[in-house]
């Protein structure tokens, strides 16, 4: 497992964090929540942040195992 700073995407729902998802950067995170805006209810929040990540890499792609905002 690898601890560094990322971009994330994360989605809450009553105050809740409920998934968060690695990004390429802020531009991709913008990108993304945008899509998502227009497709979810207006009851979940999406924003990008800046946040120190424990990684875990399986198979050649990154998760997120936990996460602190910066």
């Amino acid at each position: 497992m690898v601890t560094k700073i990322v971009i994330a995407l994360l989605l809450f729902s009553q105050g809740e964090m409920i998934e968060h998802t690695i990004t390429d950067g802020i531009n991709d995170c913008l990108e993304k929540k945008r899509i998502m805006k227009r497709n979810m209810s207006d009851g979940v929040q999406i924003s990008c942040a800046k946040v120190e990540a424990d990684i875990e890499i399986i198979e050649g792609r990154e998760f997120i195992k936990s996460l602190r905002k910066l």
